[in-house]
């Protein structure tokens, strides 16, 4: 549109000595004349663009009223990129690139040797270890259905392992906690649902849109966990100390004599606690509560007799 064209133009010429009228028509895929009539709009409008001829000519704007009217820093077009870059390493958004692309072409020529060196000082990547094709594939998947307002049809395995199909009005793509959900108006329940994307299979989206409903405070899907809680009390092996630190805090441990580290920490009490315990192997050693020590003890002995035969 002519109005963000012309924004645009704006914008680079605040933070550009000077640019050519072909260079502007290339970057917006316009005419030359095009680009001309442009200015003169933008001169109409109060914004004093000056054209030169020449070797170096070109299009600028007096230095006095750049001072005035800058709308972006360099520090905040540092920041914007830091973020947009984050974000396309999973969704690979060609209106993102896009934005990118644009973005980084207002970076002040005078600026472009500071923006090399400091583009990989500070890098999101919110993208799973290992293959990710799946996985980004999906993310993908859904945000169109959400950008567009398509019906998404899925099936789903929720957390009781039980599996359902569901037919959902995209609402909201949401990363929280290393793990992307969706908020959906679900039409088989009437209601907003949250769905992690890693349970979704057989993703459709369908031809039908859809009008977008107000959309719930996400609080609302993430309220203090309703299962009563336990407190554990676990033994780690001196070994373990790194991943154990990486995993409590600090006020969660005591140091033993022995060398080993002593964690107290409160949980919601479920079966994947079973799980959680497991995975750091004859490491651990449950002392609190004793049903917890039993219910490990039972399972080391189902799994010795597994591998005993």
């Amino acid at each position: 549109m002519k109005i963000e064209r012309l924004l645009a133009i704006t914008v680079m010429l605040l933070n550009r000595r000077r640019v050519t009228a072909r260079e502007l028509a290339e970057h917006f895929e316009v005419s030359v004349r095009t680009v001309y009539r442009d200015v003169e709009t933008l001169n109409g409008a109060g914004i004093p663009v000056i054209s030169t001829q020449g070797h170096e000519g070109g299009l600028t704007i007096p230095d006095n009223y750049k001072l005035s009217r800058q709308l972006l820093t360099f520090e905040d077009m540092l920041s914007l990129l830091t973020a947009l870059k984050g974000v396309n390493q999973t969704l690979k958004n060609g209106d993102i690139g896009r934005i990118i692309d644009k973005i980084t072409a207002l970076i002040p020529e005078e600026k472009e040797p500071l923006y090399r060196t400091h583009a990989d000082s500070f890098v999101i990547d919110i993208t799973p270890w290992g293959t990710v094709d799946n996985h980004r594939d999906k993310v993908q998947i859904v945000h169109e259905a959400v950008s567009r307002s398509q019906l998404l049809g899925f099936a789903y395995t929720g957390a009781n392992g039980r599996g359902s199909q569901r037919l959902v009005e995209p609402h909201t793509l949401l990363y929280k906690g290393f793990t992307w959900y969706l908020l959906a108006w679900c039409r088989k329940r009437s209601d907003f649902r949250l769905f992690r994307l890693s349970r979704m299979r057989e993703l459709q989206t369908l031809p039908e849109h859809f009008v977008r409903r107000p959309v719930p405070p996400l609080s609302r899907f993430f309220e203090q966990d309703s299962r009563p809680p336990v407190e554990l009390v676990l033994k780690f092996h001196p070994a373990l100390r790194i991943k154990v630190e990486e995993h409590f805090a600090s006020s969660q441990l005591r140091h033993a004599t022995d060398g080993s580290l002593v964690a107290t920490l409160t949980m919601p009490e479920d079966d994947w606690i079973l799980s959680f315990l497991l995975s750091f192997g004859s490491d651990l050693e449950v002392l609190s509560p004793p049903r917890w020590r039993e219910a490990i003890k039972k399972t080391c002995a189902a799994v010795e007799k597994i591998y005993a035969t």
